[in-house]
């Protein structure tokens, strides 16, 4: 695997650094003045605590899929409750990019398992983050020293990989508790006690949600009275939610009349808005894959059932992949799943192509049913023919730690050379400035404009995509065409992430660059596995 972090990464962990850092010395001033407003104390040290958290796994997030990840389909950032789920999800997948978290580490399992019981808590800070910033309202003094420890505790706790240790060396100590938990909990719920006021009985409840040990596991209803909570709190949400921790593991330190029942809401989510622009060197528009794939899985499906094997065309596996369903429409979000209809005719597709074998776990991930894909695929084999059956002799034994949650060794062949290609393109991606260097004055020397974008792909300003794009659509000026043949290859040969899949169609889509067919294939399987495949140890 690499050996560096991205540049956006590095930036995102020295920001959240620096935030967490602001924030312990905000509550170590001395109060300047005494405050006509008691609820704006801390309202800043809170929310510098919140925006932390958000920056430290935005950082992790983007180092596994890039900054655009960052994004909804509208352009906008996501919001910090987004960030959070995304993170978790991330985390959760373990998928062998995100090797990096845990590199260094004895028990990789016990590491993440410490870092996701964080995620919970994580959520409603971001919540009081907004509260803070937005409208001046901070926690108790002893709430907002648990919430800063928090943050720390969880930022040392990522610097444990030898990979972002560098960057969290700064992080400031632990605040020493002036309470213990339980009295800071019994405090709250004793001014709650004799408080008649719906905002002041809001802002106690969420402090004591802020600073319990562990939350009751988490379910929308509560999460959801925690959100209007935070922004017009009503004696209904302050029932439920009390109610909810009366049946937590809590319930002693939790006295205080209840009411009516809370309401359950919905929660509209981020509506996927426009596409992107066609890329020019699709000759189809999304709709024309779209309708293709449609027919695909009709066709698919159909023969099996008549006992015959007819898997989309390989093209239309790489077309899907490197463009993803959701951006094809197929899909009207990118978490929303598909069924094992829908996806095991482009699984047995990569598997049967008898070259290099085409990205297949990426829709894996995407099927609802794997119980389902797996009867499937097993039809498939048996009319199938020899390819399909040598690469579901890799996929099977792959498949089944997946389904049964378990960690492949990083000692199986084929894990070993996936792994060991990742790091070649690495150290490829970062030898081409040199490279472009080496080739000065000679028949494979780069134009200004191809040499430009090189320095920005250095500078972590540009993706490799994007020039293979340029360079499928001829817009560099070569001496020759074996000079456009050559890094065309060189450039696939150090294509490594998900955002590169776009350029590595376009190169597959140009006869004219055959040459660097093989070499294309090879990086779409590669960044499959890395971004979708099943847990490494």
């Amino acid at each position: 695997m690499p050996m560096y972090l991205k540049k956006d990464t590095i930036r995102l962990i020295e920001a959240s650094v620096d935030s967490i850092s602001m924030a312990v010395t905000s509550l170590g001033l001395p109060q300047r003045y005494e405050l006509r407003e008691s609820s704006s104390e801390n309202a800043i040290a809170v929310g510098l605590a919140g925006v932390s958290v958000e920056l430290a796994m935005s950082s992790i997030i983007v180092q596994a899929q890039g900054e655009q990840s960052l994004h909804l389909p509208s352009g906008y950032y996501k919001t910090g409750t987004h960030i959070v789920d995304n993170f978790r999800a991330l985390i959760t997948s373990q998928i062998p990019k995100m090797l990096f978290l845990t590199q260094g580490i004895k028990n990789p399992a016990e590491h993440i398992s410490k870092i996701l019981k964080y995620t919970p808590k994580f959520k409603l800070l971001t919540k009081s983050r907004a509260g803070g910033l937005h409208a001046g309202k901070g926690p108790s003094r002893d709430v907002c020293i648990a919430c800063v420890n928090d943050v720390i505790n969880f930022i040392n706790l990522l610097g444990e990989s030898s990979r972002i240790k560098p960057y969290t060396e700064t992080v400031p100590r632990i605040i020493a508790m002036p309470k213990s938990y339980d009295l800071i909990i019994d405090d709250l719920i004793g001014k709650m006690d004799k408080s008649t006021s719906d905002i002041d009985k809001a802002n106690m409840l969420s402090s004591i949600y802020l600073v319990i040990p562990e939350l009751p596991e988490e379910e929308p209803e509560w999460v959801q009275a925690f959100d209007r909570l935070m922004i017009s709190p009503k004696e209904t949400d302050i029932s439920f939610l009390l109610d909810t921790l009366q049946n937590s593991k809590y319930a002693s330190l939790i006295k205080v009349a209840k009411s009516a029942d809370a309401l359950p809401v919905t929660v509209q989510k981020g509506n996927p808005n426009a596409l992107p622009i066609e890329p020019q060197y699709l000759k189809k528009s999304f709709s024309d894959i779209r309708d293709r794939w449609y027919a695909d899985r009709g066709t698919a499906n159909g023969r099996l059932d008549q006992k015959q094997f007819d898997p989309p065309p390989i093209e239309s596996v790489y077309e899907i992949f490197s463009l993803q369903f959701h951006v094809l429409q197929i899909t009207r979000s990118e978490d929303e799943l598909l069924t094992a209809t829908d996806t095991w005719p482009l699984v047995a597709a990569s598997l049967s192509y008898p070259g290099t074998l085409g990205p297949y776990w990426y829709f894996v991930r995407k099927t609802s049913d794997w119980g389902q894909m797996e009867a499937y695929i097993n039809r498939a084999v048996k009319y199938g023919g020899q390819s399909l059956r040598t690469g579901f002799k890799e996929f099977k034994p792959w498949f089944d730690a997946l389904r049964k949650g378990k960690a492949l060794p990083k000692t199986e062949e084929h894990v070993i050379k996936l792994l060991s290609e990742y790091e070649e393109t690495s150290n490829k991606r970062k030898a081409l400035t040199k490279l472009s260097e080496k080739n000065e004055k000679k028949d494979k020397a780069l134009c200004e404009n191809a040499k430009s974008d090189l320095a920005q792909v250095y500078g972590e300003e540009k993706s490799i995509g994007e020039i293979l794009i340029k360079l499928a659509e001829n817009k560099y000026a070569f001496n020759n065409d074996g000079s456009r043949s050559y890094w065309a290859r060189v450039l696939c040969e150090a294509a490594s992430e998900m955002e590169d899949s776009q350029g590595l169609l376009a190169i597959l889509k140009s006869q004219e660059l055959s040459v660097a067919h093989s070499a294309a294939r090879k990086a779409l399987r590669m960044i499959d596995f890395i971004n979708f495949g099943p847990k490494i140890e």
